[in-house]
């Protein structure tokens, strides 16, 4: 009867203990994706790199908010939706066995964990989404229904446990079958939150929580904050603007003049690697120009001026490409032209026509890279 009665007893303060954490996060992702749509699209690469979608590139570059910030973008609408409904479903179980506090730090975490991995063994191309930190979820709930077995009622473990088990293998199975999909991420997040639920006690509902966990979520509630500063100080992509859902000619000015400071960036960072010598980032070199390839040929064209710019610019990059491609092979430099590379005066000169270029026809749009 007792026992019974403390059955009751946890079941009413799981049940009435508020998730406003989870809900929380969830409207923080709608409104990153909104933001991303005014820019854009969060299917365009340029949008992704500019918010902060993991890239090896940039975050060997120095970037390292990057390992925080994927975890709030999503790549279309399908990608949010699966992931809310996800998050909307495990991420207030959680909250209500763990409590705000160390619920976050959990999600947080275990995001990290997610990008972290993929970072790993996806170092290719460019990743986000909440993946990781739900599946970091579902790997706390698995320890959770195994560690306070005797804890909590003998059902609701046991359910637990199942339901996550069915799930994982469901999840997982998809993951494995479609390439599209960054199953590193997903099995980093899992292994993270099993660790992590291993080491981080859950807070019995109707019990205060412990100042401790208080403190680690106000750290990394500033640890976001901080990384999306850095997203906004080192924003290159689209102009965020309610004008780009028409598809306006501004809104195609700024996609092109994303893929212009895309495609800069690429290159003075080929002509840094080419001076040090350090020929074992060569493919990482191959990759990045590619991409800036790829994004200068998608960007609109535009008529005159802005057209010679993009048209010579595309041009040195390609070449930029292939010496890249002979170095690699060749294992050497060579040394018949003056500079770095056989691009670097022509682009030192492309450059000031560049810039002359952003003061008079696309004022304001020049950003930090």
């Amino acid at each position: 009867m007792i026992e019974q009665e403390q059955e009751l007893e946890f079941l009413q303060a799981f049940w009435t203990r508020r998730a406003v954490v989870a809900y929380s996060l969830f409207a923080f992702n709608i409104l990153i994706f909104i933001l991303m749509t005014l820019a854009g699209g969060s299917q365009n690469d340029a949008t992704l790199i500019g918010f902060g979608a993991k890239s090896n590139i940039e975050i060997n570059n120095g970037e390292t908010w990057r390992f925080v910030t994927p975890i709030f973008l999503h790549i279309g609408i399908f990608h949010l939706a699966f992931n809310s409904y996800a998050l909307w479903i495990v991420g207030p179980q959680v909250e209500k066995l763990y409590g705000g506090p160390r619920f976050f730090l959990l999600y947080i975490l275990t995001g990290i964990g997610g990008v972290a991995a993929s970072f790993w063994y996806n170092p290719i191309g460019i990743s986000a989404g909440a993946s990781g930190a739900i599946f970091g979820l579902f790997g706390v709930l698995l320890v959770f229904s195994f560690k306070y077995r005797k804890s909590v009622p003998a059902f609701f473990s046991s359910a637990l446990g199942r339901g996550i088990l069915v799930t994982l293998g469901i999840n997982l199975l998809i993951g494995a079958s479609i390439d599209q999909i960054d199953n590193a991420a997903h099995i980093g997040g899992l292994l993270a939150g099993c660790m992590l639920g291993f080491v981080i006690p859950f807070s019995r509902p109707g019990e205060p929580e412990r100042p401790v966990f208080k403190v680690l979520q106000g750290v990394f509630v500033a640890v976001v904050a901080l990384s999306f500063f850095q997203v906004a100080t080192h924003y290159s992509g689209p102009s965020v603007s309610v004008s780009n859902l028409g598809g306006s000619n501004r809104a195609s000015i700024g996609e092109l003049v994303a893929a212009i400071n895309r495609a800069q960036g690429a290159f003075e960072h080929s002509e840094q690697v080419l001076d040090t010598g350090d020929y074992r980032q060569l493919p990482e070199l191959r990759e990045e120009l590619g991409r800036a390839i790829d994004a200068l040929k998608d960007a609109p064209e535009f008529s005159g001026r802005t057209s010679a710019v993009s048209r010579e610019l595309l041009d040195v990059l390609e070449k930029q490409y292939s010496y890249i491609e002979e170095v690699e092979r060749t294992g050497r430099a060579r040394t018949d032209f003056i500079g770095v590379s056989p691009q670097s005066s022509r682009y030192g000169r492309l450059k000031a026509r560049i810039d002359d270029w952003f003061r008079n026809e696309a004022r304001g749009y020049r950003n930090v890279r």
